[in-house]
């Protein structure tokens, strides 16, 4: 099942998710928004979603070449990083 598809099943079936992106290692900007929008529609139903790890290098790149780095609200931080910035 695609990623989309399957993150969709998932949302509709459990209160919480957590995505473990540890793996993901050929992603590009529309997998950044589809996790962003995962996570939006997940807090408007009243669910959480959240990262098991915070992303790795390659993902912090896509982030920042995607500008989603930029004036980073602390919730964003949070969730992606599970905290500070990385250097």
């Amino acid at each position: 099942m695609p990623f989309a598809a399957e993150l969709a099943s998932q949302l509709e079936r459990n209160d919480a998710i957590e995505l473990d992106l540890a793996a993901v290692t050929d992603a590009d900007v529309s997998f950044l928004q589809l996790v962003c929008a995962a996570r939006r529609q997940a807090e408007h139903d009243g669910k959480t979603l959240r990262l098991a790890h915070p992303v790795h290098a390659e993902l912090t790149a896509l982030l920042e070449r995607a500008g989603f780095l930029t004036d980073i609200p602390s919730a964003d931080q949070t969730f992606w990083f599970h905290g500070d910035l990385p250097r």
